[in-house]
C-alpha cells in the first residue's frame, strides 16, 4: 500500500443503507479522503477489496452474511496493509478488548460524533491506532488481573479454552481445529497448568473468574463452529 498517497482511500461496511450512505457522505466532504467501497456486510467488502484496495476500513460489527468480526480476520491475512476501524451500537468494554484483540486498529461507539470517526481515521492512517475513550478505560484497567490473565493469551489459545469449558472432547476439538488428538492432549494439559488449575472443573471456574470464558447456549455454540468452518473455508478459496 502507497503510504505516501495524499487521498486516504476508505471502504465503509454496514448494512444499515441511511448510515452507510451519511457516513459516506460526511467523509467525503472531509479533505483528503475519499470512499471508494461500500458494502452492506463483509462478504461484498471483501469482494470489492480484491479489485481496490483502500487505506483504512470502517466496518460495523453486526451485519448479515459475514459479519464484522469475521471479515476482520480475512482482512488482516488477506490484505495485511488494510487497517480497520470496527464501530457498533454496543461498546461492551470486554467485547470491545476483544475486538482489538482480534486485529482492529481502533473502536469508535456508533453514536460518537463525526470529529470523533475523522479523528480516528487520520490517527490510524498515520499511526497505525487510536485510542478512543472506551480503548483508554481498557488500558487504564489493564492493572486489574483479569486483563491481563487474557492478555497473556492469543486467539488460538481463547478459541481452545472456550472448546474446553464448553465441554468438547479432545476427540472433537480435534476435527474442528484441524489438529491430531495428541496435539490437542498436550495443549489442553499446558492450558491446565498455566492456569494452575487442579481438574477441569476447576479449570473453568478459574476460566470464569478471570473472565476468559462466558458460557454459551447451545444455539450460540452452533453458530460459532458455523463461522468457524466458514473462515476455513474462505481461507482456502
Amino acid at each position: 500500500m502507497n503510504t505516501e498517497r495524499t487521498v486516504i482511500q476508505l471502504a465503509i461496511a454496514e448494512d444499515h443503507h441511511l448510515m452507510r450512505e451519511s457516513l459516506g457522505r460526511t467523509l467525503n466532504r472531509q479533505s483528503g479522503m475519499q470512499v471508494v467501497i461500500m458494502a452492506t456486510h463483509g462478504r461484498e467488502l471483501l469482494d470489492a477489496m480484491a479489485d481496490k484496495p483502500v487505506d483504512v476500513v470502517l466496518m460495523d460489527l453486526d451485519m448479515p452474511i459475514m459479519n464484522g468480526k469475521e471479515a476482520l480476520v480475512i482482512i488482516q491475512e488477506k490484505f495485511p496493509d488494510t487497517k480497520v476501524i470496527m464501530f457498533s451500537m454496543h461498546s461492551d468494554p470486554w467485547m470491545v478488548f476483544e475486538i482489538m484483540q482480534w486485529g482492529a486498529r481502533s473502536f469508535v461507539p456508533k453514536n460518537s460524533t463525526v470529529n470523533e470517526m475523522v479523528r480516528a481515521i487520520r490517527a490510524v492512517y498515520k499511526y497505525g491506532q487510536y485510542y478512543s475513550t472506551e480503548i483508554q478505560w481498557m488500558e487504564g484497567s489493564n492493572k486489574d488481573e483479569s486483563l491481563k490473565m487474557r492478555l497473556s493469551f492469543g486467539t488460538k489459545e481463547l478459541e481452545m479454552i472456550q472448546m474446553i469449558c464448553d465441554g468438547r472432547t479432545s476427540e472433537e476439538m480435534a476435527v474442528r481445529l484441524h489438529l491430531t488428538k495428541k496435539a490437542i492432549d498436550a495443549r489442553r494439559a499446558e492450558l491446565l497448568k498455566r492456569l494452575e488449575a487442579k481438574n477441569p472443573v476447576d479449570f473453568v471456574r478459574k476460566c470464569m473468574l478471570h473472565a476468559l470464558y462466558k458460557p454459551r447456549t447451545d444455539e450460540e455454540i452452533k453458530a460459532s463452529d458455523e463461522a468457524r468452518e466458514r473462515k476455513r473455508k474462505i481461507k482456502k478459496s
